[in-house]
């Protein structure tokens, strides 16, 4: 039965001449579960599937280009009709279930913060060379594009929406976004052009409508064209909102488009938003557009939440909603919330770490805590052939995640955990400023504990004795790791203490702190924010080149603010050798340089732990069927602890 609390978000919205069932859209995204000068494989087919039989609305698929972006030709997917019967199969898919599909046409490694492959140089509007302060390496110096390869991209971009429509596409969007190709032409900072596409944003346009008229005659008035674009730069000099409603007025009056997709940001991190933004952050950039335009417009901006989309579009802010984290995350999501199931779905918590840092490393989306994503045939539940009584010992993210695959499967779980509550780690990790979302991960699997009937024991640290004496048919030990500081002189200090320590507030620490960050992820970041917002003067040494080397760079530019704004200073390639009281003894790591630091209240050590495996081994050869999983194999991120589980959930 439908959700009667959700009747705006289950209104089908007409988009020219489609239908779409409802207002929860899956945006082009970069996944990259197929290369940029390919067809869509079937990775990426079985990702589109699980969404449209999640039941999303609108499906829009990404990796298009419709020609090489360099001065140098090469072929791509986009450039031949031989692409056709693979795009078909993905538009099939996606409306055997149901939701519409739209195919964003876009030139994904052009632009002012992209570099040079393949041979032959980025062409752009104008040579401007972004330089990047947190995202390692840097852009090549882009080729100015001529007027002849302009013609040529204009004509790619109509016969790649010929091919969409043939393919049995619903529609296509231009992608003119994130100081990308069609972008750097529309923003003042990127186009210092002379001709007739440089100056006035009549000109600043003109590549962009001329790419719509292209676009529209070869796809024809009967299929769906629209326009996502950069409304809000948050740069300098750049595109406002102001700049952003009176392009929508412009796009709009060429009466050749069906809706209007406004984003915010341009080629910085800014643009997918990780925890540390508010939820619904950029639903003003919807909002503003709305009062200028009449065409559907589109909103995103880490809106995880139905309620929150509900209320989106009963304001009339938007017209649909982009989710697509949400349902990267779950892609059940929608068919929950119509079903009134609330309570089972996974949100998204905008952490970065699978979906945005592995897209900026070149590498396939993961999630965090869906180990599914991009593995939705690889991994599908299959009922267990041999039901067994499955103890899992460890209720952090691992066991936890062990626990409702095997419960899932049909065995009876039963799940020890020797805290008084589940993944403790998580709780701590929320304790840092805007860090608050780790604990809808602990919210989602409590609930699939009781929903799934595991039973779960607290308080209760096992022993080898209590296991075989239970007699299970199979064992997971997910005892997760021991913090632990390192052994070096005076690190048995009074003012010597350990992050976990300090973010529980189980110790007074004095007002000049030093972190002494070994773990190159996120923690070190975490404290010294946790306590440069309690009026402490932090230094933070890192051995590394720089400060939370493995954190995804959308989330690190936001901290990092957060940090130096604050008076937090970040000295890298830096150890610590001796501590002598009140004195810490640093050291250049490559010139071994030292340095004295004085008047120090507090050292505060950040590791990633010691695993703790000696219940595992000791357990070795005494029980039938035995695994060892997560932080006691090794102490990594909450991916990779995740998907530990997952595996060996599906094993037992």
């Amino acid at each position: 039965m439908e959700n009667q609390e959700f009747k705006y978000l289950f209104t089908p919205l007409k988009v020219g001449n489609v239908t779409i069932r409802n207002r929860i859209l899956l945006a082009a995204a970069l996944p990259r579960f197929h290369p940029a000068v390919g067809p869509p494989n079937e990775q990426a087919i079985n990702y589109y599937q699980a969404r449209a039989k999640g039941g999303v609305g609108l499906i829009i698929t990404s990796g298009h280009c419709p020609s090489w972006p360099t001065n140098r030709a090469r072929h791509t997917a986009m450039e031949s009709d031989n692409v056709i019967p693979t795009l078909k199969r993905v538009a099939d898919t996606i409306h055997e279930y149901g939701a519409k599909a739209f195919g964003q046409l876009m030139n994904p490694a052009t632009g002012f913060n992209a570099r040079g492959f393949g041979g032959g140089a980025i062409l752009f509007a104008s040579p401007v060379r972004r330089i990047s302060y947190i995202r390692p390496g840097q852009s090549d110096i882009p080729h100015e594009i001529d007027l002849d390869d302009i013609k040529r991209f204009v004509e790619a971009y109509g016969a790649a929406a010929r091919r969409m429509r043939e393919a049995g596409y619903d529609g296509v969007e231009v992608r003119a976004i994130y100081g990308m190709f069609i972008a750097g032409f529309m923003s003042p900072i990127t186009n210092y052009r002379t001709d007739q596409y440089g100056g006035s944003l009549e000109n600043r346009l003109r590549f962009l409508l001329e790419i719509i008229d292209s676009v529209r005659e070869n796809a024809g008035r009967d299929f769906v064209v629209g326009v996502r674009y950069t409304a809000d730069e948050f740069i300098d000099g750049g595109i406002t909102l102001d700049d952003g409603k009176e392009i929508a007025k412009r796009l709009e009056a060429t009466g050749k488009l069906d809706y209007l997709f406004p984003c915010a940001a341009g080629a910085g991190p800014g643009h997918i938003p990780s925890m540390y933004y508010p939820l619904g952050a950029f639903t003003y950039i919807a909002a503003g557009i709305k009062e200028v335009a009449s065409l559907p417009v589109f909103s995103v901006g880490r809106v995880n939440d139905p309620v929150l989309a509900e209320t989106i579009l009963a304001d009339h802010q938007a017209d649909m909603v982009s989710m697509t984290r949400a349902v990267m995350c779950d892609p059940e999501m929608p068919n929950k919330v119509r079903e009134g199931r609330l309570d089972e779905i996974r949100r998204c918590i905008g952490c970065n770490e699978g979906c945005v840092g592995r897209m900026w490393q070149a590498l396939p989306a993961e999630c965090s805590i869906n180990p599914e994503l991009g593995r939705e045939k690889e991994l599908a539940i299959v009922p267990a052939e041999t039901k067994k009584n499955v103890m899992v010992i460890g209720g952090g993210a691992a066991g936890l995640e062990i626990a409702r695959v095997a419960a899932l499967r049909g065995h009876k779980v039963s799940l020890y955990e020797k805290n008084d509550a589940l993944a403790k780690e998580l709780s701590i990790a929320a304790l840092s400023p805007e860090r608050g979302d780790f604990e809808e991960v602990i919210r989602y699997y409590n609930y699939q504990m009781k929903l799934l009937g595991v039973d779960a024991h607290l308080g209760v640290t096992v022993t080898p004795e209590m296991v075989i004496k239970q007699n299970p048919d199979a064992v997971v030990v997910a005892t997760g790791a021991v913090p632990f500081i390192p052994e070096l002189p005076g690190a048995d200090g009074n003012n010597v203490v350990e992050m976990r320590q300090v973010l529980q507030g189980e110790v007074e620490v004095g007002q000049n702190v030093i972190i002494a960050d070994l773990q190159r992820h996120i923690y070190g970041l975490d404290v010294a924010d946790f306590l440069a917002e309690k009026g402490k003067k932090v230094e933070l040494l890192t051995e590394a080149i720089h400060a939370g080397m493995d954190v995804d760079f959308s989330t690190l530019e936001t901290i990092y603010f957060r940090l130096l704004s604050k008076g937090v200073v970040i000295t890298p390639l830096t150890g610590v050798k001796e501590i002598r009281g009140n004195t810490v003894v640093a050291y250049n790591v490559l010139t071994k340089t030292e340095r004295l630091i004085e008047g120090v209240d507090t050292v505060v050590f950040c590791t990633d732990g010691r695993a703790d495996d000696t219940l595992y081994r000791s357990l070795k050869r005494q029980v039938k069927e035995l695994y060892e999983v997560g932080q006691c194999v090794s102490p990594r991120k909450l991916l990779d602890s995740v998907y530990d589980g997952a595996l060996v959930g599906r094993a037992i």
